[in-house]
């Protein structure tokens, strides 16, 4: 239960970082290098502490769009951004979302992980994922099944 707590309060102390301008300055510098790297488009928040961050591209790149803004071409790539990574279901709903509005390549970058549990990007429906803040150690298997230690 204390691993759970921990992830929690690292999740928690991870977003509240952001408040800081510099720190917020820094993640955004970094997400929109991911961008530009994988060709988005759109770019699609996967929680609500990632909706700043997508607000800060989206009026620094003026080529990006907001998909749940505007029905995307089927061709259309899409970068979803997320602040915390723990078993990837926000990032695989909103891949879903994507999927759904048409999107045909979709990728994600979240800046933390918060568990020591190794998500994939098919874990989380998404073609690529970019964990750009340091993963936590692997740990040997546990008799749980949540990923969480």
């Amino acid at each position: 239960m204390s691993d759970l707590l921990d992830a929690v309060d690292t999740a928690h102390g991870n977003i509240e970082r952001l408040a800081d301008p510099s720190s917020f300055r820094i993640a955004t510098d970094q997400v929109m290098e991911v961008a530009r790297q994988c060709g988005a488009q759109s770019i699609l928040a996967a929680s609500a502490a990632a909706e700043r961050l997508v607000g800060a591209l989206l009026s620094s790149c003026g080529n990006l769009i907001n998909l749940p803004s505007r029905t995307t071409e089927a061709s259309c790539n899409v970068l979803i951004i997320d602040i915390n990574l723990a078993s990837g279901t926000t990032v695989a709903q909103a891949a879903r979302r994507a999927r759904d509005l048409g999107a045909r390549h979709v990728q994600a970058v979240v800046l933390h992980q918060v568990t020591a549990a190794t998500v994939q990007a098919t874990d989380c429906g998404v073609d690529a994922l970019t964990v750009l803040g340091r993963r936590p150690a692997a740990r040997p298997p546990s008799t749980t099944d949540s990923g969480l230690w």
